[in-house]
């Protein structure tokens, strides 16, 4: 058994322990997801620029082919195509700030058709809107869609209509009325990785007059 001073650095448990850094990489990149997505999820933060992507190819790279990916998935109509995106990934986005091992199962089991082809529709419909770029410390954030960093009283006629597309009217309603977005969005990376999405199915998808 190797026995460490609580005086050495923590950088070497990283080498003193090959198994232990094999189980703490994944779990600092999973926090390290979380805290990226809870940080580009809270609108208003101080020290953070914003910028609505009007066209594609103001994207990098990594975020086109991310997208192309996922609309060619979704376009599919088969659920199943979503593994190929996830694969793309080194590790799961999280589901609604959780970890979930099997992502297609999980959309599945909660669809109401049990096919998950509602969560399909919904992702297609936020995945023809433009994103909005979140700058906070130095790392940019791409969320779709952009309506989820946005004031809602200050949307134009036709972009409330595109508004209207993605829910229920009464749950889009009650959000013009909280003027803040609650509804389906993804953040992803700079680099095309897929971070995090939070879904709402089921029951609040079909009964728009639940509290959002």
């Amino acid at each position: 058994m190797i026995k460490m001073s609580i005086k050495i650095p923590a950088s070497a448990f990283w080498i003193a322990n090959r198994s232990r850094s094999q189980w703490l990489f994944p779990s600092l990149f999973i926090v390290s997801m979380l805290m990226t997505s809870f940080i580009a999820s809270i609108p208003g933060r101080t020290q953070e620029k914003t910028m609505v992507i009007t066209r594609f190819d103001q994207l990098p790279r990594g975020v086109r082919g991310f997208h192309q990916a996922l609309t060619l998935a979704v376009r599919s109509g088969n659920i199943e195509k979503m593994r190929e995106v996830l694969q793309m990934n080194e590790l799961m986005p999280l589901i609604n700030g959780q970890f979930i091992h099997d992502p297609v199962k999980h959309w599945r089991a909660r669809s109401l058709d049990g096919s998950g082809r509602e969560f399909l529709a919904a992702l297609s419909e936020i995945l023809e809107l433009p994103p909005i770029k979140v700058m906070v410390k130095q790392q940019a954030i791409y969320i779709w869609p952009y309506f989820a960093r946005v004031p809602l009283d200050k949307l134009t006629s036709s972009e409330l209509v595109r508004l209207y597309r993605l829910g229920p009217v009464t749950k889009i309603a009650q959000m013009l009325k909280n003027n803040r977005y609650r509804h389906m969005q993804m953040s992803v990376g700079a680099d095309g990785t897929w971070h995090s999405i939070e879904v709402t199915l089921g029951r609040l998808l079909e009964n728009g007059s639940q509290k959002p």
